[in-house]
């Protein structure tokens, strides 16, 4: 299996028989499949099913693929891999115009889809790291360049309170406990006793100008802390 087994596809493409084969060859692969057989079902179910990366025909009944990869890249930023039998550079370029990532021709040759898929999905991966992006309020956090902004403007932190603003960010909206915070930082098990953490809060709120009330990073009581999310500040 490869490094993107689970991943999930999505195929837009109305020929059974072409469906059947790439569903077949995807889940051999180790790739969670699924089939639209029709461009204009095909935004409804990329909005509810999200996947890692869309395989669009163009030909489609209902609505072409081009009018498809269009409509869904104003919200879907995963990666589309365009199906064309048409053999024209114009075709090609309308495709990408059109939001596609890449293309591949058919009759499909299995290899060479692979290779694309992999290609994307990889380079999707990457981008996905280095574009990362919390925001708490008027805080921003980007663990790609360990930066915090608060209401725009830099804020200097410690290497030990980013990290522990990171590790919260990662899990916004749901409390981290002490114990987890411990050995996430530094490796050891809360004692119980230790006051560091409460410490490295209390400079992480004073940077961040979120002094009673608190509002961003909250104290959650019996259990550790949590950044708050729109839910529940």
């Amino acid at each position: 299996m490869s490094e993107f087994a689970g991943k999930h596809i999505l195929v837009v493409e109305d020929d059974a028989e072409i469906s059947r084969l790439l569903t077949v060859f995807l889940k051999t692969e180790g790739f969670h499949v699924q089939v639209c057989q029709r461009g204009d079902q095909a935004p409804n179910i990329v909005r509810q099913s999200c996947p890692d990366l869309l395989i669009l025909d163009i030909l489609l009944p209902g609505q072409d693929g081009l009018a498809v990869c269009q409509q869904v890249r104003s919200f879907y930023q995963g990666p589309i891999l365009m199906l064309t039998a048409c053999e024209d550079d114009i075709s090609e370029l309308t495709a990408f115009r059109s939001g596609a990532d890449d293309y591949v021709r058919k009759p499909i040759r299995p290899d060479v889809l692979l290779m694309r898929i992999h290609a994307l999905l990889k380079r999707c991966s990457h981008q996905s790291v280095q574009s990362e992006h919390y925001r708490c309020g008027p805080i921003d956090i980007i663990p790609g360049r360990r930066e915090v902004l608060l209401n725009g403007e830099a804020v200097e932190l410690q290497s030990g309170e980013f990290d522990l603003l990171e590790l919260l960010a990662r899990h916004q909206g749901q409390a981290v406990s002490r114990d987890r915070c411990y050995k996430s930082l530094r490796g050891i098990d809360y004692d119980g006793v230790d006051r560091s953490l409460d410490m490295r809060i209390s400079s992480l709120r004073k940077r961040l100008g979120d002094q009673s009330p608190q509002r961003w990073i909250k104290t959650i009581r019996g259990t550790g802390y949590m950044l708050a999310n729109d839910e529940n500040r």
